[in-house]
């Protein structure tokens, strides 16, 4: 992997802000809509956004994941909602490359590429599944959190076979068209409103053997794709990726929080601080440093770690699974310093952001939305990262 970023790579990156401008303008009305305007969707298209790490051969862009990261950072300062969709959808490309065999992509590329866009869930709250001759029937599956589902053609979705105790015999992903699942209208929520995450139904839905493989295969890149094994982008490890995918966003957010807390200082006096204006109490010097310095911090380990997938991508080796558990650390690590230096921009804003108009208040409740993702937990990911260096094997299954 080279060590600065290609002209194509930056150029991305540069579209990318160009378009963060309008979708900023749009950022209360995503939230208003529950969902992210068409017209949004059109330009995340027209760009090539949603393709950064989709295949060439299936009209994609099949850049590096740092400058997908990048770029959804950018979007993300824009609007939350829209960063977040971008993201997850995007992600999703890199994971059905790597996850399925030639015939399962011909069969999803093959009409209209142009069209094709996925969402979908690797944890369902209930799954019957029977193997059936050909392939797998799903009696009954349920997957709350289905971001991008009310904008999605193609579904990449996790399910279980299990034994008559309920035991779990297997873990298996797989990809089906959208149009054989029932969305529900469930997304009312704190933060992240425009991202219409609703919940997803499917009923007696058949998937053929070559749209299902093995979770475990893929977490420890065996990957069904031998037909791109020759382009090192799809030996990327595919669950860092996926919470990669789930922690820039926040870094965005953030990062906009502290950009509208510095653009206000010059207009805002002070009330009980011994100063007429607020940017020159020593306290407001301390915190906004401090805010700073977390969130380039924080900023550092989740492009660090962009950077890192790439290098060991390049060399078509997958990430030790040891590398890939401190990956899960470094962004649930990013995600605690980035709520520190939210908690710190609070401490110095005072209560203005409790008025709806002000745009912080949208800011702080996305975030806080973000921030609740399992996944990213501070606690959790330092926890297993502990365990494996004191010698004791991790609780988590999945990395």
């Amino acid at each position: 992997m080279p060590e600065v970023l290609t002209k194509n790579e930056l150029a991305i990156i540069d579209e990318a802000k160009v378009l963060a401008e309008k979708i900023r303008g749009r950022a209360k009305l995503t939230e208003e809509l529950r969902r992210i305007p068409e017209e949004t969707i059109q330009e995340l298209k027209d760009t090539g956004i949603f393709k950064i790490l989709r295949p060439k051969r299936y009209g994609g862009l099949q850049l590096s994941v740092e400058t997908y990261a990048r770029v959804i950072v950018e979007l993300s300062k824009a609007c939350a909602s829209t960063g977040w969709i971008a993201s997850l959808c995007a992600i999703r490309e890199l994971m059905v490359a790597e996850s399925f065999n030639e015939e399962a992509h011909e069969e999803i590329f093959g009409q209209d590429p142009e069209d094709v866009l996925f969402a979908g869930v690797y944890e369902p709250r209930e799954c019957k599944v029977q193997k059936v001759d050909g392939g797998y029937l799903i009696e009954e599956g349920h997957w709350m959190f289905c971001s991008g589902s009310l904008h999605a053609t193609w579904g990449y979705f996790g399910m279980y076979i299990k034994d008559e105790n309920g035991e779990i015999l297997e873990q298996l992903l797989m990809t089906v068209p959208f149009s054989e699942l029932e969305i529900e209208d469930d997304w009312y929520t704190l933060g992240l409103r425009g991202t219409g995450s609703n919940a997803v139904r499917m009923k007696n839905v058949f998937v053929p053997e070559n749209r299902v493989t093995s979770y475990l295969d893929v977490l420890n890149g065996d990957f069904k794709s031998s037909h791109l094994r020759d382009i090192p982008l799809y030996s990327t490890a595919l669950f860092p990726a996926l919470i990669l995918s789930l922690g820039l966003p926040a870094l965005g957010v953030v990062q906009e929080m502290l950009e509208n807390f510095k653009k206000g200082l010059p207009y805002r006096t002070a009330v009980h601080m011994g100063v007429k204006m607020i940017k020159d109490a020593a306290s407001t010097h301390t915190l906004l440093a401090t805010a700073t310095l977390k969130v380039e911090t924080a900023e550092m380990y989740l492009m660090n770690l962009a950077k890192g997938m790439d290098e060991w991508a390049a060399k078509q080796e997958i990430m030790p699974k040891e590398l890939r558990l401190k990956a899960l650390t470094d962004i649930g690590y990013a995600n605690q310093l980035l709520k520190e230096a939210m908690d710190e921009l609070l401490a110095a804003s005072g209560s203005g952001f409790v008025y709806d108009q002000n745009p912080m208040q949208r800011l702080i409740r996305d975030f806080i939305t973000m921030h609740s993702h399992r996944s990213l937990s501070p606690v959790i990911t330092r926890e297993n990262y502990g365990r494996l260096l004191v010698g004791i094997e991790p609780n988590a299954i999945r990395y």
